[in-house]
């Protein structure tokens, strides 16, 4: 199609365009009015008791405690793998879920494998609201206390060697998103214009169709008007006719009557 046809076809079915663009338009209103997400995300770390060769609570270690926030993490998830993100600092919002939470190990391996390097979990919550993501998080972190508790014991653990909980950062922030609006409102405009264009053009290719075939049926009718104003042979070879005049065949009828009479 040509630019001249593209033209004619918006021209020609403006009433489809501008139906088109107003249905932009509102969405347009839509996008730009769409209410935001409240989110937040913090790393538990669970930490053994500091000893004089490993005075760092923080740093990397192959303790029991990796296990064990390992193990927090499948409870919590009642056991079933969660599909994450590639970077473990991608959020919920990140990935389109505004109304959840998240409770994971951070993995720094790749595609092929695992590897956890620290005893931490990252903990995350979404929702409509700063008080329901609040109450989530607040809500996990005792969940989280209460397992491993559970889990110290029943293992017996001395009150001096128990794990203890540090979150970074030390409170929860929860905070405010409400995407891009300005790339959002260029996409669904550029894509309702688009659209549009491409309405009219189907509308105009259907209603010419149309008009063709019916054309094409008018023309049939008029051929076979013409063959029978003109006689021919609609009544096989040899016969008289079908539209013949009447008249011819009453005069007839009369000559021989009188033929007849003589």
């Amino acid at each position: 199609m040509t630019v001249e046809q593209l033209l004619d076809s918006m021209l020609t079915r403006w009433h489809v365009l501008l139906l088109g663009l107003l249905l932009t338009a509102v969405m347009c209103v839509v996008t730009w009015r769409a209410p935001g997400v409240y989110w937040a995300t913090t790393k538990v770390y669970l930490l053994v008791p500091a000893t004089s060769s490993r005075p760092n609570q923080l740093a990397p270690d192959d303790s029991v405690a990796i296990p064990l926030a390992g193990l927090i993490a499948t409870e919590i998830n009642d056991g079933v793998p969660l599909r994450r993100a590639t970077s473990p600092d991608a959020t919920l919002v990140d990935e389109g879920i505004y109304d959840g939470w998240a409770v994971f190990i951070p993995d720094s391996g790749g595609q092929w494998a695992h590897n956890f390097t620290e005893s931490s979990l990252i903990v995350q919550a979404s929702g409509a609201t700063p008080e329901v993501v609040q109450s989530r998080m607040n809500e996990l972190f005792d969940r989280i206390a209460r397992l491993v508790a559970a889990h110290e014991d029943a293992a017996q653990v001395p009150l001096g060697s128990r794990v203890e909980f540090a979150l970074s950062p030390s409170t929860v922030a929860v905070q405010y998103s409400n995407g891009h609006r300005s790339r959002a409102l260029v996409v669904v405009a550029l894509l309702g214009f688009g659209l549009s264009v491409a309405a009219c053009i189907v509308v105009d290719r259907a209603l010419m169709a149309r008009r063709r075939r019916g054309d094409q049926a008018n023309d049939g009718i008029g051929d076979a008007r013409v063959r029978d104003t003109a006689g021919g042979d609609q009544d096989g070879a040899g016969r008289e006719s079908a539209g013949a005049p009447p008249g011819v065949a009453a005069d007839r009828g009369g000559d021989r009557t009188a033929s007849g009479d003589a």
